[in-house]
């Protein structure tokens, strides 16, 4: 394999077409929310792509079969809207590799005459709370008022969004293709189901549209108690450890 390659399975016609990306990264929020919206909405796949510039590995199925890794195309319907979604097992590792790859989807993009893009991810803290995540957006101003109406506070700080969340919106935008990346707050290590739930709200309100939220709550509820099973535990570990100190302490051989 020498170059990236988009596989069209089928030709799908759209109809106010957006496109959603949600690729593996930070707490794996934009790949969570991506697939909940292909759960919920029943989405169809439409093309694959391939790359040599995606990991050095294979995937392995849940019936023990290996297949190389992979993105997706889908194409879900809702409320006379056609909303393309974007996600996948992996990455790019290197940069040169997110450049060819978001080329390649641009490529789509035009091809199926896509007029807003947005990207979906996680926004690191290091930091783990029960609080509902807040949800960060940068991108296309008139975007950005929808985003703010529905909960999201604009990034103030700046700094770089690192992958295909941001280099999506910057050459779109090179291209006049308007879009927006949205950020949940996420600690960074943790599948963070919480986080996706937060940045789907307000891309669903953006839209106009209505996403079940049910499974995502569930499993972010499970999330929550097996990470409070684990402080509890850690923290009678640790009472354990300071008693036994201070008894050594007090003990004269």
């Amino acid at each position: 394999m020498r170059n990236t390659i988009i596989e069209e399975l089928s030709k799908p016609k759209l109809k106010k077409a957006v496109l959603i990306e949600g690729l593996p990264g930070m707490g794996y929020v934009g790949k969570l929310a991506a697939e909940h919206i292909v759960e919920e909405l029943r989405a169809k796949k439409f093309a694959e792509m391939t790359s040599p510039y995606f990991p050095n590995q294979v995937m392995i199925d849940r019936d023990g079969l290996l297949r190389m890794p992979r993105n997706e195309f889908y194409l879900a319907r809702h409320d006379g809207k056609s909303l393309v979604i974007w996600t996948g097992d992996v990455q790019p590792v290197l940069p040169e590799g997110h450049y060819e790859i978001v080329e390649r989807v641009l490529g789509l993009v035009k091809k199926l005459d896509i007029k807003q893009l947005f990207t979906l991810g996680g926004y690191a803290t290091g930091k783990y709370s029960n609080a509902q995540p807040k949800v960060v957006a940068m991108g296309d101003p008139a975007l950005l008022r929808k985003a703010s109406s529905h909960g999201a506070k604009a990034e103030s700080k700046g700094g770089p969004i690192i992958g295909a969340a941001g280099l999506l919106l910057g050459l779109g935008n090179l291209s006049g293709i308007s879009g927006i990346c949205l950020l949940g707050e996420t600690h960074g290590m943790l599948v963070d189901n919480r986080a996706a739930q937060a940045v789907l709200q307000v891309l669903a309100g953006i839209l106009d549209i209505k996403i079940n939220m049910d499974n995502l709550e569930r499993r972010a509820r499970e999330t929550e108690q097996i990470i409070e099973r684990i402080s509890r535990e850690m923290a009678s570990r640790e009472e354990k450890v300071k008693r036994r100190e201070e008894e050594e302490s007090w003990y004269i051989g």
